[in-house]
Order: C-alpha cells, then sequence, then structure tokens
C-alpha cells in the first residue's frame, strides 16, 4: 500500500469526523482533538490498513477513540448540558440548535452515531454496517427507536416551553 498523503486525509474527513466526534462526544474541543488523534493514530497505523475504504476506517478509528475518551472520563450520556455549549457552532451549516443537542445527549453514543450515520451524512444500512460493526437488521431498528426517542423529547421540550 501506498503511504498515505496526511494533508489530502486531512482535508478530505477532517469536517466530516469533527462532526461525527462532536455528535458522539457532544464536547467540541474534545471532539478537535480526538480527530487530530485519529489523523495521527492513522498515519502511523497505515500498514494495519488493508486499502480497501480509507472512509470507513477513518470513522471505526473515531468511534472506537470517542467511546475509548468516554468511558475513561466516565462521562454518562444523560449529562446536564453546559451553558459553554449552547454558544458552539461547528460551522455555518452544521451547528446544532440548543434543543436538538440536548436530545441527542439523552441518547447513548452509539445511537448517536446510528442517527448521525442515516441523516446527516446519509449512509446506507449497509454503510452504516461496515462503520459500526453492527448487522444492518439491528441498525434499521435501532435507527426508528431513536428516531422515536428524539421526536418524544423535542415533543416534550415543546410542551416544557408552552
Amino acid at each position: 500500500m501506498k503511504e498515505l498523503d496526511l494533508d489530502e486525509v486531512v482535508q478530505t474527513y477532517g469536517k466530516k469526523l469533527f462532526r461525527y466526534a462532536y455528535t458522539l462526544l457532544c464536547n467540541y474541543h474534545a471532539a478537535e482533538d480526538l480527530v487530530q488523534d485519529v489523523f495521527i493514530a492513522a498515519y502511523q497505523k497505515q500498514d494495519h490498513f488493508d486499502g480497501r475504504n480509507l472512509e470507513a476506517w477513518l470513522y471505526k478509528m473515531t468511534y472506537n477513540k470517542s467511546i475509548d475518551l468516554l468511558r475513561r472520563q466516565k462521562i454518562i450520556s444523560f449529562q446536564t448540558l453546559q451553558e459553554s455549549n449552547l454558544t458552539v457552532e461547528l460551522d455555518e451549516e452544521g451547528g446544532y440548535s440548543p434543543p436538538i443537542l440536548q436530545a441527542l445527549q439523552q441518547l447513548s453514543e452509539e445511537d448517536r452515531a446510528i442517527l448521525l450515520g442515516r441523516i446527516v451524512e446519509s449512509l446506507n444500512y449497509a454503510e452504516l454496517s461496515e462503520r459500526l460493526g453492527l448487522s444492518e437488521t439491528i441498525l434499521r431498528k435501532r435507527y426508528e427507536r431513536t428516531k422515536k426517542k428524539v421526536a418524544t423529547y423535542l415533543q416534550n421540550m415543546e410542551g416544557e416551553v408552552l
């Protein structure tokens, strides 16, 4: 396999991986640091890459590192929304509103990854299956349940405001 061009990989996948990590971690700065770590690890471990699907390999590394970070810091997915998270925007088209961010924090990291893959990145179940290592049948069921959870949460929030 030829050596990875790190600049090209960062340019191609940087924003996508950041959005993915941010959705999983719900923490802007942690996501930035994690994505940098992913690119360094990818470069250092490129001899382990089979050459078939670089994007899936990078997403899998991002997912695994995110889960490891959450476990290491013992962050609970039902954490309280911190005031600093309210003002963070990903970019002009990718920022999450406070209600959406709160709804995402009510989900497990894996459910966030499923939702992000299906809605934001428009992945089909086969692509998502390869990325997360879950069967397509399980992904379909989890996706439907997760959508219902988010819709219910947002409806409850809307009711509280009125």
